[in-house]
């Protein structure tokens, strides 16, 4: 290295600045002097292999999520009553027990007739919008819409004309247009329907995964017009059991997810069943998930095949901010921001006690994911783990960037096969844009890598990072950052055990000033495998560091010697907006601020060593 080089890593930084957002990206020397935060990853290390489908949606969000999400869901409360002969649905008591066109409101009123629409146009979304992996609920609860005839009355609840009965196979050939005018709707006939019109789970518009119904433990709260009583442990299984049997032998490879608990007291007694006491104390089980699994295992077993491929899970976060309120919008205050930094630690931290009504009761089973894996191991080995439904919160703040960002990492961490974040559509760019820098940070179809790598933070609070490789691109890390600090940059060393040597940067991030995706271009050096920058204040920072061998290129010192400063471009733009900042007057400006830091620098120096030779020895300079 140059001496002008050498020079410049101690004094350059690179400011980035779009709508008003100041980013500063600085050297290690400069860390150095600040006491920053250490990072090691071991990249020689194997890795663990990340599920890319951990970065899915819900259906709402797919022009948002376009080439960026690699999974998509259909679910939710209206899917339970879903009549796919005639796309009406039933909302239950999230809305007046409306059965009515919710699904295809959309369409002309011929389209909205075409059976099986929804699924239809989920295929077509998910290709328009490069989403590779689909995953379609199925109903299984027993009574769907016969109508779109508005409000359902107590009188009407079913049996009734307002309702048909879902049988799960016909016993009779199928047809191709299903009979509208008979009492029943069939599974069967229904899955024939949605092969012969897409083809099948290894087809690319075919339908990869079916969801055995959605939040059975909720069925008489949430559709009481069907579902009078609590739903029993048996009766889920039962009906599990017949409709998995279904989908496996229309679709054998297609993959089924159940049973899509809602939250916590689902998982533990599915939300105090009936029958679950006694099932508990007659098999020694822990909670209703020791118990599903289980049954699933064993009705596998006398199946001759795998029944139960996910273990469905919604997981909403139950923690407070510091005033009191669940999951708060509280922006302005520091203790509830950090509240939300906090949460994802309940799915994996031994050591977090979450402020919530879960927490005030023991929170017996967290952290989450360790228990659920305890369960695995030992009633179902080789299940996976899905979460079909999952929300931190601050979908329109830099906080939910932070916690989507932990929640994935964590994800990653602890073998999660597929998440699929519930959006508040209106509110949820920082989300997807988080998604988005793990799935494709460039545009180009490059993302977090594939393996995960050991990685560790010397302040976990402050921040946090998940690093990984490519299998195909051995030559790339990507490290993946939370800076937590509120208010302030903070600086970082990032060290890279590794035979390899590296020699390139470049940023990703989002941060508070602008919900846009950017990227800021390569910046700060790297020194025997110590790569250095300071993250900005509350933001998400993605790596991508190449080695000499992959052809890394110069760092920013060495680009801007031959007059060739490091860029910032828009990555993301959900609202059709651009910021042009204005760069080029930044870096000349910050070239005159270094070059004032400098000169300061240097007379401090010589400062201090007059100092020296006046009084016979080191003195502290005031």
């Amino acid at each position: 290295m140059t001496m002008r080089k050498k020079a410049l890593a101690v004094v350059t930084a690179l400011s980035v600045i779009a709508g008003g957002s100041r980013v500063d990206l600085c050297n290690r020397a400069a860390l150095a002097s600040e006491g920053g935060v250490e990072i090691s990853i071991n990249v020689k290390d194997e890795g663990k292999e990340i599920s890319p489908l951990i970065y899915g949606i819900n259906t709402g969000a797919e022009s948002k999520a376009k080439n960026g999400a690699k999974a998509l869901r259909v679910g939710g409360n209206r899917m339970t009553a879903y009549n796919w002969e005639n796309n009406y649905s039933n909302a239950g008591s999230d809305y007046k027990h409306n059965s009515d066109d919710f699904w295809v409101g959309s369409f002309s009123g011929e389209e909205r007739r075409i059976p099986g629409k929804v699924a239809l146009e989920m295929s077509s979304k998910a290709k328009k919008n490069g989403i590779p992996y689909k995953l379609f609920t199925l109903q299984m609860q027993g009574y769907v819409s016969a109508d779109g005839n508005g409000e359902v009355s107590e009188d009407e609840a079913a049996p009734s004309a307002r309702f048909k009965e879902v049988k799960y196979r016909k016993e009779a050939p199928f047809s191709d247009m299903p009979d509208t005018e008979d009492d029943y709707v069939y599974m069967d006939e229904y899955l024939n329907y949605l092969i012969k019109n897409l083809g099948n789970s290894g087809s690319e518009t075919g339908i990869q995964a079916y969801a055995l119904d959605n939040e059975p433990a909720l069925w008489k709260g949430t559709h009481p017009r069907i579902q009078k009583n609590n739903t029993l442990c048996s009766e889920l299984i039962e009906k599990s059991v017949e409709l998995a049997g279904v989908v496996k032998e229309a679709d054998a490879n297609a993959e089924v997810f159940g049973p899509a608990l809602y939250g916590y007291m689902a998982f533990v007694s599915l939300q105090n069943a009936n029958d679950w006491k006694k099932i508990k104390k007659d098999n020694d089980y822990r909670w209703f998930i020791d118990y599903y699994l289980d049954e699933m295992r064993k009705a596998s077993d006398a199946a001759g095949t795998r029944l139960l491929d996910v273990l469905d899970l919604h997981y909403y976060t139950e923690q407070k901010g510091a005033c009191g309120e669940r999951s708060c919008e509280h922006y302005d205050r520091d203790d509830c921001i950090r509240a939300r930094f906090d949460s994802y630690r309940s799915l994996y931290d031994p050591d977090f006690k979450e402020n919530s009504w879960i927490g005030d009761n023991g929170a017996e089973f967290f952290p989450l994911l360790p228990n659920i894996q305890q369960s695995i191991d030992k009633y179902y080995p080789g299940t996976k783990i899905g979460f079909t439904e999952y929300n931190f919160g601050a979908g329109d703040h830099i906080s939910g960037a932070i916690a989507e960002a932990d929640a994935l990492g964590t994800f990653a961490k602890y073998g999660v096969y597929f998440a699929t974040i519930w959006q508040n559509d209106a509110k949820c760019d920082y989300q997807i844009n988080t998604i988005r820098l793990f799935a494709n940070y460039d545009g180009e179809g490059h993302g977090f890598g594939n393996r995960l790598l050991p990685a560790e933070s010397s302040d976990k609070d402050m921040v946090s990072v998940y690093a990984a490789k490519d299998n195909e691109d051995n030559g790339r890390i990507t490290v993946m950052l939370t800076n937590k600090n509120i208010h302030e940059a903070t600086a970082v060393d990032i060290r890279l055990d590794s035979d390899a040597a590296y020699s390139s940067v470049k940023a990703y991030g989002l941060t508070g000033e602008s919900v846009i995706l950017k990227k800021y271009g390569e910046f700060g050096s790297i020194e025997g495998n110590v790569v250095s920058c300071k993250l900005p204040a509350m933001s998400v920072t993605e790596l991508v560091i190449e080695s000499a061998e992959n052809g890394g290129r110069d760092s920013v010192a060495d680009k801007e010697e031959n007059g060739a400063p490091a860029t910032e471009s828009s990555i993301s733009d959900p609202d059709g907006k651009k910021n042009n900042g204005t760069l080029s007057t930044v870096l000349i400006i910050g070239g005159i601020i270094c070059g004032i830091i400098a000169v300061a620098t240097i007379a401090a120096g010589l400062k201090k060593k007059k100092d020296k030779r006046e009084n016979g020895g080191d003195r502290l300079l005031k």
